[in-house]
């Protein structure tokens, strides 16, 4: 954009300011007041400037004179900035209007402005002034994250201070949600725009859009505003509540469709809606056809040679998993950041980040949610926390709205529609994300205080490739029962030999439920969750390594509450094996391509642990039975489908895969440093059984409701085992009698 501010005074345009002079009102309409807030008064009287618009994406800027070199700085940092003749009279007259105050007079800093409201006191004032001191950020963000100020007081604050005029669109918002469907002034920029600049348009004629604003000196939003609609633009201030209920009004259809079907309309393949292609079918009728087809003619063999390849396949999980622990006892995989470097960090610098926590039936867990988050280390100023509440759940809305939440925690509530699932949720969460980086926590999660940084340094560090960091999941209901006790044992060799082994040896990595960080502009590109994968988290993992991007796993743990319950655990575990086949189902609809876009290890990785994982615990109770079958009948049949050598691999199986997957859970527990979980890890051939079960009704699940989220119920801790520190757990039991 050609930049006017270098042009000599008797070059430049004229412009009227005053129209006829004397009069009640002595600015021309056109000047817009959120304009002239973009300079001081005393350095808009010192140059004698007066910005009064934008024309073209330029900000227009009245002058009296040539200027000197420090004027022309003042307006370069600006941005691009057509400069205009008005008479110097014009433009006092105009300033003494638009900037009324004077030295001596009425307070213009906003801190002394709400003080002298009686909105904020001066111990608040000066707690704030001492938090942006420590960490930045605008003190109005930071006086709202200490919880001195609402939304709405800023946006007073600063109507005073901008001398902007101030417009509630709650109400009428409330009294008539489809006016907002409109589509008059929306179209001039897109929906990603209107969020990012936080305003909406209020009025459009054929020269002007009026929008209502939340900040009055973000300029570039209504520079490009009035070069996109070819129009002036003129602003009025709001609050940042109000201009989020018109995004949502208007958005509320598109959004929601991109929540549900982005994926599978803009990349079918990828996505889940349709469990299985015709083309897989076909192919999988054939080979039940063929296998039919070859028992008829000869029985025996056909199935001797069936169980060798399911007895060599298991063997080579078996041998995967003794890798694993090799890689993972031997190496440390993760990435680690000392005391001393998150010192480093400077908070003045820290980006915005994003949480989003899909919820679901959890009004007891929201003074736990409250607290985790209260707990992390990253101005709160910067978090962008999107609590994500179904339409029709009307308890935890309740809840959430009683609660008095911080002021960096926003209510979404996410309409209904199919599939009711959470990574639904969070794409209609993250089409609102205003941050650099994107996470995801469930409503009863506990991270690390310094998870965010040690992401942000992650991310920092990495090349543009490292797209995920990952970080380890425990349980702080360890020791409730025999079943919690297995689990976190389970999620120990998970998160701290499986994940970090996959990721040293450049394997793709099926993510976590949560606790996953993300490059937001990335995860938009790639599509974010498929909302008919009901292990939605696995499957990112495995796209994002499809689109050569990198996951890496981070020394950071996040506690959440371990099932308890024997049917509430089935219910979640047969999601998961469920999820894991859906995954496999859907990337293997075209092997060889497959095959190209992960690489020859990647490719095998994918099959081990993708389709190996659900796989060994449907197999387990298979050979169960056929060995039980033995010893109570020696039916003559079942040695022939254990050849010479395949026999023997067998055996080898039962007595090392065993071993292996004992050993596997108890090396994580002890790399944990859970030493008290050890012992239970001898019990875990009775968790496989518990598998098992869970595996075989996830096959049912697969082949009659795909798609079906079973949720699972928390809220079943025995709080007072608990000891996370700086966490009340005698919160939950309280809130919940009083809901």
């Amino acid at each position: 954009m050609l930049n006017l501010t270098t042009l000599p005074w008797d070059e430049m345009t004229a412009v009227d300011l005053i129209d006829a002079w004397p009069t009640d009102d002595p600015i021309a309409d056109h000047i817009d007041l959120s304009a002239a807030s973009l300079l001081a008064p005393d350095v808009a009287r010192r140059w004698g400037l007066l910005p009064f618009g934008w024309e073209d994406g330029c900000l227009c800027v009245a002058t009296s004179r040539n200027l000197s070199q420090e004027a022309r700085d003042v307006l370069q940092a600006l941005g691009s900035t057509r400069l205009y003749r008005a008479p110097l009279v014009d433009i006092a007259i105009a300033q003494s209007v638009v900037y009324p105050y004077g030295r001596g007079k009425d307070p213009q800093r906003f801190g002394e402005i709400a003080v002298h409201r009686g909105l904020l006191s001066v111990e608040g004032l000066h707690q704030a002034l001492q938090r942006q001191s420590e960490a930045g950020g605008r003190i109005g963000e930071v006086c709202c994250s200490l919880q001195l100020l609402t939304g709405w007081e800023i946006a007073e604050v600063l109507s005073q201070q901008a001398h902007l005029p101030l417009m509630e669109l709650l109400p009428e918002i409330a009294a008539d949600p489809s006016a907002w469907a409109s589509d008059v002034g929306w179209e001039f920029l897109s929906p990603a725009e209107w969020r990012h600049y936080q305003m909406v348009p209020i009025r459009v004629t054929a020269e002007e859009v009026v929008v209502a604003v939340v900040d009055p000196q973000e300029s570039k939003g209504r520079a490009l505003l009035s070069r996109q609609s070819h129009r002036r633009v003129t602003s009025v201030l709001t609050g940042p509540r109000d201009v989020q209920a018109a995004l949502d009004a208007h958005y509320r259809a598109s959004d929601l469709f991109a929540s549900q079907s982005l994926l599978a309309t803009t990349r079918p393949e990828d996505s889940a809606n349709q469990t299985t292609t015709r083309a897989q079918r076909l192919g999988f009728m054939a080979l039940f056809a063929v296998f039919i087809a070859l028992a008829v003619w000869h029985f025996e063999t056909v199935v001797a040679v069936a169980s060798s390849l399911l007895v060599v396949s298991y063997s080579a999980l078996v041998g995967h998993r003794l890798w694993m622990i090799q890689q993972g006892t031997t190496k440390s995989h993760e990435l680690q950041f000392t005391a001393k470097e998150l010192a480093a960090l400077d908070d003045k610098q820290l980006p915005i980040y994003t949480i989003l926590i899909p919820a679901r039936d959890e009004a007891s867990m929201l003074p736990i949610l409250a607290q985790g988050l209260d707990r992390l280390d990253y101005p709160k100023d910067r978090l962008d926390v999107k609590l994500l509440l179904e339409e029709d759940d009307a308890d935890t809305i309740a809840a959430a709205y009683a609660a008095h939440l911080p002021s960096y925690i926003e209510v979404v509530i996410v309409p209904e529609g199919e599939p009711r699932t959470k990574p639904k949720a969070c794409n209609y969460g993250l089409q609102r994300a205003r941050g650099s980086y994107v996470t995801i926590f469930d409503a009863e999660d506990v991270p690390d205080p310094s998870q965010l940084k040690k992401a942000v340094l992650a991310f920092q560090r990495g090349d543009a490739g490292l797209v995920c960091v990952q970080a380890k999941l425990s349980y702080y209901n360890a020791n409730q029962n025999l079943l919690t006790r297995w689990f976190t044992a389970e999620y120990a060799a998970w998160f701290d030999l499986f994940l970090p082994a996959l990721h040293t040896t450049d394997m793709p990595i099926p993510l976590g439920g949560t606790s996953n960080h993300f490059r937001t502009s990335v995860l938009r590109d790639l599509g974010a969750w498929d909302p008919f994968n009901v292990t939605e988290d696995a499957d990112l993992g495995i796209r994002l390594y499809k689109a050569g991007y990198r996951t890496a796993v981070l020394d950071s743990v996040t506690y959440e509450e371990a099932n308890s319950d024997f049917v509430n655990w089935v219910r979640q575990r047969s999601r998961w094996i469920k999820g894991y086949l859906q995954t496999w189902l859907v990337h293997m609809r075209h092997p060889l391509r497959l095959r190209r876009q992960l690489g020859r290890g990647g490719f095998w990785g994918f099959q081990l642990s993708i389709l190996g994982t659900p796989m060994m615990f449907i197999l387990n109770p298979v050979y169960w039975f056929i060995t039980s079958l033995w010893f109570m009948t020696n039916w003559g049949l079942i040695p022939h489908l254990f050849p010479p050598g395949i026999y023997y691999l067998g055996m080898l199986n039962l007595l090392v895969g065993n071993f292996v997957f004992t050993y596997l859970n108890a090396v994580g527990a002890a790399k944990q440093g859970r030493w008290d979980l050890v012992p239970y890890a001898l019990l875990t051939p009775i968790y496989w059984a518990m598998m098992s079960l869970a595996s075989w009704k996830a096959i049912m699940q697969l082949l009659t409701r795909p798609s079906h989220w079973e949720k699972t119920e928390h809220g079943l801790v025995n709080w007072a085992t608990i000891d996370v520190p700086g966490l009340d757990t005698t919160a939950p039991s309280s809130e919940q009698d009083s809901a």
